[in-house]
């Protein structure tokens, strides 16, 4: 996940307006709240509504593990109650269903961006509001592992080529070598021996930035990966280059600070809610292999020499539920969620004609966009094509129609563009952009840092003024309740 900048204040302000000035921040129930930081309440939730699958047969964490999630990706949670050779359950798929996750958050899914979005304005107008606390103990470090183990823990080889077992759903929180304020991020970190893991910084991370102050001491740069944290501090941990302490982003979603414990080997704290805490230390100057890795774009990442980080003690709940994910569509929901507010955010400043904005599964959640409109002169489509590339770093291709279509239906996204796109008139290539360093079509660059790409903008919207031959066939709305109908 890239860097992009945040026009925040008018951004908050035109999330309120479009949603008819309702705030969202501060105002869910208690209920809602937990639910959306304890990773327990949370199951039992998805329990309740019918939306979780439990696996009580013993799975190998090996493969067949995450086989058997991947038939469910998309649809219901699912909760592996016997691991192989692990004491502890496992779970996944809590972002690879947007219904569900909109649920969680108690809003309809298209809502979910802007709900997480209401908690960056107040943390922006005061980053010390909401202070959370450090606790000696919670229940993250209920019970104290003798000797850290990373084989004890279930973590799945997930894919046929992955290089090993992997941590890839585990929040690290650093502080600042020299503010010592945390931050948090999530990397995909492979266990290479009961102490030892081997972990991607991707180009332009903080994470990156406070290892790169460290090693110019050779000082190693401490951190606690938290397993199990919970979705609202989980999906905050995911949108990029926030600024120093945007943990606390979390806090104002929920309308609550969501505590941290102290560490015990380490001067960083970890979330007194996780599941599991592995406290570590990253090892400066140090690199050993680590990959392959089935990555979000649905190819693997090579095997290369990365980073390295020594363990030095793992606690957890007494009765802890491991969280893994697939990267998929759980990866596309979680940058979708925060870039699609984003760009909406951008976008509405300069062309209040812009309706919405998705950013499709098959755009990996990095690479595509689909944004609506309601049009309304010539080249709006062009002129909202070129600022969507410019709001969102990655994306590589941008597609706009018309307000009569449904951005979250393929089909007929596909009959726009079929209908109503002229290459010859509506299509924009863009050539030598920067590429996403995770896109197997971009060449990386010598210094790591990403390479170039053709970028292409796709204008599907009908011409302006629209002729009768351009209008849309259209059907009366008949409420089903109103008929006696029969259902198999």
């Amino acid at each position: 996940m890239k860097t992009w900048k945040m026009h925040i204040a008018s951004w908050t302000i035109l999330i309120a307006v479009a949603f008819g000035g309702h705030a969202f921040a501060g105002t869910m129930t208690e209920a809602v709240a937990e639910r959306l930081v304890d990773l327990d309440a949370c199951i039992a939730f998805l329990e309740k509504t019918g939306n979780l699958v439990r696996v009580k047969s013993e799975v190998d964490p090996e493969y067949e593990l995450a086989g058997i999630a991947k038939k469910f990706e998309g649809d219901k949670c699912i909760l592996f109650e016997n691991v192989k050779g692990s004491d502890f359950p496992v779970f996944m798929g809590m972002l690879w269903n947007r219904d569900i996750v909109g649920d969680l958050f108690n809003v309809p899914k298209e809502r979910i961006p802007f709900t997480i979005a209401s908690g960056i304005g107040p943390w922006k107008k005061d980053p010390s509001a909401l202070p959370e606390k450090i606790l000696e103990r919670g229940p993250a470090n209920e019970v104290i592992m003798e000797e850290p183990d990373l084989y004890k823990l279930p973590a799945p080889i997930h894919a046929l080529k992955d290089g090993g077992r992997y941590l890839d759903s585990s929040v690290v929180v650093v502080k600042h070598p020299e503010t010592g304020v945390p931050n948090i991020s999530i990397h995909r970190m492979m266990i290479t021996g009961k102490d030892r893991l081997t972990f991607l910084i991707d180009p332009g991370r903080h994470l990156g930035e406070y290892l790169e102050i460290m090693e110019k001491q050779n000082k190693p740069l401490e951190v606690t990966i938290n397993n199990g944290i919970g979705l609202a501090p989980w999906i905050v941990s995911a949108i990029p280059r926030q600024g120093e302490g945007k943990y606390r982003i979390a806090h104002h979603i929920l309308g609550r600070p969501i505590d941290f414990i102290k560490a015990r080997t380490v001067d960083v704290p970890a979330y007194a809610g996780a599941q599991f805490v592995i406290e570590a230390e990253i090892l400066p100057n140090v690199r050993e292999e680590e990959g392959p890795f089935a990555e979000v774009t649905g190819y693997y990442a090579g095997r290369e020499k990365r980073w390295v980080m020594r363990v030095k003690a793992i606690t957890h709940r007494r009765n802890p539920t491991f969280h893994s994910l697939l990267s998929g569509q759980e990866v596309w929901n979680a940058v979708g969620f925060t870039a699609e507010a984003k760009i909406y955010g951008t976008l509405k400043e300069q062309f209040p004609q812009v309706e919405a904005v998705y950013l499709d599964p098959g755009g990996c959640g990095f690479y595509g966009a689909v944004v609506q409109i309601d049009k309304d002169r010539k080249g709006l489509g062009k002129d909202v094509i070129r600022e969507t590339f410019k709001a969102f770093k990655p994306l590589q291709r941008v597609i706009v129609v018309d307000k009569d279509v449904n951005l979250y239906d393929p089909i007929d996204v596909n009959w726009a563009m079929s209908t109503r796109f002229n290459p010859d008139d509506d299509l924009l290539i863009k050539e030598n952009q920067w590429g996403h360093i995770l896109n197997p079509l971009v060449e990386i660059n010598p210094d790591g840092k990403g390479g170039t790409v053709t970028e292409i903008g796709i204008d599907a919207t009908a011409p302006f003024p629209r002729t009768e031959k351009f209008e849309r066939v259209s059907f009366r709305d008949v409420p089903l309740k109103d008929h006696d109908i029969e259902y198999e």
